[in-house]
């Protein structure tokens, strides 16, 4: 059994029990004996030493709680990050302890005690009570089946509001409302008092008999006259008023509404005069009118006659008033009177503006009914009038300030709420055309005209304008608001002039680049024209010329000739954007005619060509032949030479070589310009090998005689000289010089 638990035991995971005898019946080795003498040595303790201290235990366990340790200090880090990259969740808000709060409580509570009070039984209406009302009603009125439908549900009604009164009793007696929100609208309290200090305790017939007549003596508003004059009032002033401007809705002009408002108000008031006043006053010319009245009565019996014209002319004022007011009535807009309105454009301040202004109009719409306020106000009192004396009293017939007022702020509304269209269409021009007028656009021309730009470009940006002026013109000139007749035109030829004076800026810069060009076209040609004709004063002059004339026939007039067709595109455009002065149509004209002009002139020129080139052959002739005759004059001069051998004569003989050389210079000058124009006429090089011939036969003479003379010079400054300044060294190297020369000049000579 002992085995069997003990298999049971390890089966069911519990660790093997320790015994006497081992575990799991495995006998258990003796312990180490622990003897003091056996760990020590030569004096020393090895009890307490590593070795013997070590437990491997311990050292798995330290690994272990390392292990560990880095485990948690990295999941905490991870932890952190997380957290970092995913912030935490809210908490979860705190729940209240009751869901109701104490107010809401209280109300409920009321509201629940309410309803069970008003649900508490209500004395019935008694029918008692509702014969002693059917009592009081006339026979006639209740005898009709009509009659008898009407009473009941009046009854119903009654009985209704007794319900309902009866309950709103109960509460009022039986609950006090609490002080907290939502119970604003309930009644809460007794019921009101009764009245106090009226007594019905004594009879009143005999107080009320006498109130009564001292009404019938003193309330002079029952006096028949006063019904009489009451209906006819009615009867003239009630159908009427003042001014009706509901059938003609203008549109009006303001100062011309104003004076036709001044017009009809007058007219009517005259009418009245004329009319209705009379007839007033002829009731109370009848002395049986006031037979009945005191005389101390009639000063407070025509006082209430003045009131009672008072409150009629004030009442058909008001009606005038009203009329005029509801003709601007925001859900009627058909009966709106319509003003003429102009868009204006001042060049003097450069500025988009309404005419009349908006405030003249506002003005003039208030001043109607100012006007209307204003009418009838000199309408003299019938006791004025039947006294005839010279001063009379007016009615007092004001309207009302409340009533002014009213009507003036209505009105002021009604035009700032109708002149809004109008308004609007005023800001689509600014916005979409202040640029034009503010300066804004003489920048960007201004900026434009200081840059290089071609005439396409220029053409362009003319006909950006000009489209801008047709796209004004093309706008309407005449739209309809609710209230407002606007008539654009000024505006559009406004900003058209404007637009158009913007495109002559540049225009006139096109005009004076066109016109510069023609110039400088014109002054080539001049220029062309003035060297073809100019006779050419030698061969060079004329080889230019002729090198001049046949570029300008090629380069230079196809040149031109393109520059004339760019000047006859933009004369094209020109002629029909810009109006040209007389002396700049000439101007084009001689352009335009400078091509069939020039050939005339070329053709003088080959006339002139040809004639120069004669002369200048024939020249060339001349100039050849005297030449060669200067050249065998200095050849025999030269051969001359020879001859010459008399020692006295020395220096002339010098002279005479340097004239030789003097004229061979100028006959080589005038040989290198007869080959210059032998090569401008494009012959044959003439060759002179004379010059070399007379130049290398005359060098042996010069220097000859160049020699003697010196040697003349230095023998008579030896002999004639003074024999001091003489040394021996500087004449001996003097004549072995000019022996030398003397000896090379033999050779040649020889």
């Amino acid at each position: 059994m002992a085995h069997m638990n003990g298999t049971n035991g390890t089966a069911n995971g519990a660790r093997p029990r320790n015994s006497r005898n081992g575990v799991n019946g495995v006998p258990r080795l003796p312990p180490i004996p622990t003897n003091s003498t056996a760990l020590t040595a030569n004096g020393r303790d090895f009890s307490k030493s590593k070795l013997m201290t070590y437990r491997r235990s311990e050292q798995m366990t330290s690994l272990l709680q390392g292990i560990l340790q880095e485990q948690a200090v990295k999941a905490q880090q991870d932890t952190v990050d997380n957290l970092k990259r995913h912030p935490p969740s809210p908490p979860p808000p705190e729940i209240p302890d009751s869901m109701s709060s104490a107010d809401r409580k209280i109300r409920q509570n009321y509201i629940f005690l309410r309803k069970c009070v008003e649900h508490g039984p209500v004395v019935p209406l008694q029918q008692q009570w509702l014969d002693s009302i059917l009592s009081m009603v006339p026979q006639k009125l209740r005898s009709t089946p009509f009659s008898r439908e009407k009473i009941q549900t009046l009854f119903s009604e009654v009985d209704k509001d007794y319900q309902a009164s009866m309950k709103k009793s109960m509460v009022q007696q039986v609950l006090v409302k609490p002080g907290v929100k939502g119970l604003d609208q309930e009644v809460s309290g007794p019921p009101p008092q009764e009245p106090m200090g009226l007594d019905y305790s004594s009879p009143w017939r005999e107080s009320y008999n006498a109130a009564r007549a001292s009404m019938d003596r003193s309330l002079h508003i029952l006096h028949p006259s006063m019904q009489t004059v009451l209906t006819l009032c009615q009867d003239m002033l009630g159908p009427i008023i003042l001014l009706d401007l509901s059938e003609s809705r203008g549109p009006y002009e303001c100062e011309h509404l104003k004076n036709n408002v001044i017009l009809e108000l007058e007219k009517a008031e005259e009418k009245l005069m004329h009319i209705w006043y009379p007839k007033v006053v002829g009731i109370y010319a009848n002395d049986d009118i006031l037979a009945g009245i005191r005389a101390d009565k009639q000063d407070s019996f025509f006082n209430c006659v003045t009131t009672l014209l008072s409150n009629q002319i004030r009442n058909l004022l008001e009606r005038t008033v009203s009329a005029w007011v509801e003709l601007f009535d925001p859900d009627n807009k058909m009966k709106l009177p319509i003003f003429k309105v102009e868009l204006t454009f001042d060049d003097d301040i450069n500025k988009m503006e309404f005419y009349p202004a908006y405030q003249d109009l506002e003005d003039t719409v208030v001043f109607v009914m100012e006007q209307i306020c204003r009418s009838l106000q000199s309408v003299p009192t019938v006791q004025s009038w039947l006294a005839g004396g010279s001063t009379t009293v007016q009615v007092e017939a004001s309207v009302a300030g409340h009533i002014v007022q009213w009507a003036t702020t209505t009105l002021r509304e009604a035009c700032k709420r109708n002149f809004e269209g109008a308004e609007l269409h005023l800001q689509e021009y600014i916005e979409k055309y202040d640029y034009l007028v503010n300066g804004e656009a003489e920048k960007q021309i201004q900026t434009f005209l200081e840059e290089e730009h071609t005439f396409v470009e220029y053409c362009k940006y003319i006909e950006k304008f000009r489209d801008i002026v047709r796209e004004i013109a093309g706008l309407p000139s005449i739209i309809h608001f609710d209230m407002v007749r606007l008539d654009c035109e000024d505006l559009k030829r406004g900003l058209a002039e404007r637009v158009r004076h913007h495109a002559d800026v540049l225009l006139e810069r096109v005009s004076d680049d066109h016109r510069k060009e023609n110039e400088s076209i014109c002054k080539e040609f001049e220029t062309i024209k003035e060297r073809a004709l100019k006779d050419p004063e030698n061969s060079e002059e004329m080889m230019e010329q002729i090198s001049y004339i046949e570029k300008a026939r090629s380069m230079g007039l196809l040149q031109l000739n393109n520059r004339i067709s760019d000047c006859q595109k933009r004369l094209s455009y020109l002629l029909d954007a810009y109006i040209f002065q007389q002396e700049d149509l000439d101007l084009n004209t001689t352009v335009l005619l400078w091509p069939r002009e020039i050939q005339p002139i070329f053709e003088q020129n080959d006339e002139l060509i040809e004639k120069a080139k004669q002369q200048g052959e024939s020249q060339l002739h001349q100039k050849r032949e005297r030449v060669m005759l200067e050249l065998d004059k200095l050849k025999r001069k030269v051969d001359e030479f020879a001859d010459l051998a008399e020692l006295d004569m020395m220096t002339q003989y010098l002279t005479d070589i340097r004239n030789v050389q003097k004229r061979l210079t100028e006959a080589q000058e005038q040989i290198t310009f007869i080959n210059k124009e032998e090569v401008l006429y494009k012959w044959d090089v003439t060759e002179y090998p004379e010059v070399n011939l007379i130049s290398t036969g005359i060098d042996p003479y010069q220097k000859l005689f160049t020699t003697v003379v010196k040697w003349q010079r230095a023998e008579k400054r030896w002999m004639d000289g003074a024999f001091q300044d003489l040394e021996a060294e500087g004449v001996e190297a003097e004549v072995d010089e000019y022996q030398r020369e003397i000896y090379k000049m033999q050779k040649v000579f020889n």
